[in-house]
């Protein structure tokens, strides 16, 4: 358990209460290599900081890593807020890279920069120019960035808890809800159609599609709703669109870790099953709840022998007919 004032420990089961822990000459370790995805912070005693953790998917927290010998780090001056993991996978930078960022709210003023985590033997720096940095600019006050790809010893660092994650964490606190919906509805402005299809037809790899989409993408498209593949748009376009929508369908995925920060309340969703993995449906489903009160209802369209599937993250097989008696039924279509 932690000893120190200010530290926190984690658990996948819930959410710890909003903090700071603020740590003087903090040592900040890069990811190894290994399934475990260690990484993290240390005191200048040597002791692991296990509120620095990421909570990964499949409920798992990251290990601690080996502390570096001491000449292997290098010193990074001033006050930094650590964000965590920075991630390629948009929906795995969402809700591991996110959720610290709260503490913006309140000490902004203070820091000098934010420190990420890179994943281990991944070059995000272009990843992050190309897709997220506008992004960050937006939540982040357009603080520098440092990527931590070497053992970093930092002069004062601030650790928030998490706000966010994957699984029990998708609900949110109330201080990231607050901070990531005022920051989109502030610097965002809507711009888009009222009645949106999030479509996942033009994705290569089967198994990130939803069985017999195009079927489904051509009826939508016939009832008036425009057609939308959020992962040719920034993420400042989709927000934009999500906000326009008085009604959005689409089938489960990252998509929809993004839209609950921008859907106005009183908006209809229609959310599509496409996996046989019940707990990430139910995380979604959670989420958009928590995040904001519109109207939503979830459809099951999953034949039976989905969930004999051995793999679980694949595009399961669909009755395409009761989807859309189902759609018809609650006047989506």
């Amino acid at each position: 358990m932690p000893t120190e004032p200010g530290a926190f420990n984690l658990s996948p089961e819930a959410l710890p209460p909003a903090q700071i822990d603020r740590i003087k000459d903090a040592r900040i370790v890069p990811m190894e290599s290994g399934r475990g995805m260690a990484h993290g912070v240390f005191r200048p005693d040597g002791s692991f900081c296990p509120g620095s953790a990421t909570l990964l998917s499949r409920n798992r927290l990251s290990i601690a890593p080996s502390p570096p010998d001491e000449s292997q780090f290098k010193h990074l001056q001033g006050r930094h807020l650590y964000a965590g993991v920075g991630r390629h996978h948009f929906g795995h930078f969402l809700v591991e890279g996110l959720g610290r960022l709260w503490a913006l709210d309140r000490h902004a003023d203070e820091i000098d920069g934010i420190l990420i985590v890179p994943k281990h033997n991944k070059d995000i720096e272009a990843v992050i120019h190309r897709r997220f940095l506008p992004f960050y600019s937006l939540l982040c006050e357009e603080k520098p960035l440092w990527l931590i790809d070497s053992p970093a010893r930092v002069d004062e660092l601030l650790l928030p808890s998490p706000g966010f994650g994957h699984g029990n964490w998708t609900i949110g606190t109330p201080e990231f809800r607050a901070f990531i919906r005022r920051r989109i509805a502030e610097r965002i402005t809507p711009d888009g159609p009222e009645r949106v299809y999030v479509s996942r037809t033009r994705f290569k790899t089967p198994a990130h599609r939803m069985d017999q989409e195009e079927a489904l993408e051509r009826k939508m498209i016939k009832a008036g709703y425009v057609s939308f593949h959020p992962e040719h748009y920034t993420l400042e376009e989709q927000c934009q669109v999500y906000m326009s929508a008085r009604e959005i369908v689409g089938a489960d995925g990252s998509a929809f870790h993004l839209a609950p920060f921008a859907l106005k309340p009183g908006t209809r969703v229609g959310l599509i099953q496409r996996r046989a993995r019940q707990p990430a449906f139910d995380a979604l489903v959670a989420q958009i709840r928590a995040f904001v009160d519109v109207e939503l209802h979830t459809f099951h369209p999953l034949c039976a022998e989905a969930e004999a599937a051995t793999d679980r993250d694949a595009a399961a097989p669909i009755d395409l007919a009761a989807l859309l008696a189902a759609l018809k039924s609650r006047n989506f279509l």
